[in-house]
């Protein structure tokens, strides 16, 4: 071979392998996605439904195409739109009859549950995971997800979240699942802490400086700034990365998140501020925003999510429960007219996907449930009344505690999901 012919040809090899190498652009304290990961998942997806979830679901804007290349049944993903950085190539399936099976598949057959009847044990088999949403306790304060209007008692929603779990765990369970938890207390999982994010919060505040040039300290106002900035990301990201881990570790069927809602208030409000009434959702994996999609791990969790298949019963289950809040409660849905984070889904007015950590992250089918507004009219004295058995007046109504009724709503709703179709999310 002819010396240039050869020199040639190392240097084409090489340039070849230099996309693989690229620097992927992560999202704050993402770890690096090991894209071999999805080798399980090649063949396993037609394109037809591949593109359908992407347009449909997962990027409906039509963001996630300006990262890719589908050549015949194989898609090139890269890093960058101008498709030089090499990110990953995903085979697909050319028709139904040629697919891969799923090695592990999420919707399996409600018959190999057990002997036990539908009836007494509608939901025996399977492993729901409770995710009270939010820190609490100490930290309350530094979440945002506390007020307090006079000498009423404080609203501390990681409070309410874990009173709605304590009561939805004993009803998931007397039904037959087994339940388990990313956390049971008002501390923490992760253990960082804001101080240990100083310099990621930096990062965020100065992405094109020089890190190693930048002063030790900085004025007041800047050093405020990344204050907050670290105990957003404790909070916001570290925390639910954390909770992440325990999802993974434990394999759930599905992931419960409990959140309650709430409408802007004052620093210091009054009841003449709570709103007139609550408005509900439940949020589904999707909606992924070309901002977001500029992160490569965010693709990878895309991706995953797609792949593994949890769309169908993020949907089913979402609906169902859905279905319970708007009978219990008959408030109205959420319709986010005005912005573009949430985007509307399936046939329930209350279910929207939207890219929120949790449910992109956690590897199992997630539903992220917002409650009542803990500042409307309807629900902030049922609120402040805290959890009880049996009713009690309040404002000249009997009612349950509104923790039971949303347990309620939870429980009944993953009953009627799971009982009303031959399919159940059951892992392998």
């Amino acid at each position: 071979m002819q010396k240039g012919l050869f020199l040639a040809i190392v240097f084409f090899f090489f340039q070849s392998l230099i996309p693989l190498f690229a620097v992927q652009k992560l999202s704050p304290l993402a770890p690096s996605p090991d894209w071999s990961r999805l080798d399980q998942f090649q063949e396993t997806i037609t394109r037809d439904e591949f593109v359908q979830l992407i347009n449909t679901l997962y990027s409906p804007s039509g963001s996630f195409w300006r990262y890719t290349i589908i050549n015949g049944n194989e898609v090139t993903i890269y890093s960058d739109t101008e498709h030089n950085e090499l990110l990953y190539r995903l085979r697909l399936a050319p028709d139904p009859e040629s697919q891969v099976p799923l090695k592990a598949n999420w919707v399996s057959n409600i018959k190999t549950r057990g002997e036990e009847p539908l009836e007494t044990k509608p939901l025996k088999g399977l492993i729901i995971c409770l995710d009270p949403g939010h820190i609490g306790g100490k930290w309350a304060k530094m979440e945002e997800r506390f007020f307090q209007i006079g000498s009423d008692p404080p609203v501390i929603e990681a409070e309410l979240n874990m009173n709605v779990c304590k009561r939805a765990a004993k009803l998931l369970e007397d039904a037959g699942a087994r339940v388990v938890w990313t956390k049971k207390d008002y501390e923490p999982v992760t253990e960082l802490r804001p101080a240990n994010l100083r310099k990621d919060a930096i990062a965020l505040l100065f992405p094109f400086e020089n890190q190693d040039n930048l002063p030790y300290r900085f004025s007041d106002e800047i050093e405020k700034k990344i204050s907050l900035t670290a105990e957003r990301l404790f909070y916001r990201n570290a925390e639910i990365r954390a909770r992440a881990e325990i999802v993974d570790r434990l394999r759930p069927d599905i992931t419960i998140c409990v959140h309650f809602n709430a409408d802007k208030w004052s620093e210091h409000p009054t009841r003449e501020e709570l709103v007139p009434k609550s408005k509900l959702v439940v949020f589904v994996n999707g909606n992924y925003s070309e901002e977001e999609l500029v992160f490569d791990d965010q693709k990878w969790d895309m991706l995953y999510k797609l792949l593994s298949r949890t769309a169908l019963p993020e949907l089913e289950i979402s609906e169902a429960v859905a279905k319970e809040m708007e009978v219990v409660w008959n408030f109205p849905p959420e319709t986010y007219t005005n912005w573009s984070a949430a985007y509307k889904v399936g046939k329930s007015p209350y279910v929207f996907a939207r890219n929120l950590l949790a449910n992109r992250i956690y590897h199992s089918p997630v539903v992220f449930i917002e409650g009542p507004y803990m500042n409307s009219h309807d629900s902030y004295d049922r609120i402040i009344a805290g959890d009880y058995d049996g009713n009690k007046n309040i404002n000249g109504k009997s009612v349950k505690s509104i923790f039971v009724e949303y347990a309620e709503i939870i429980t009944q709703g993953i009953i009627s999901w799971a009982t009303s179709k031959q399919g159940i999310v059951v892992q392998e």
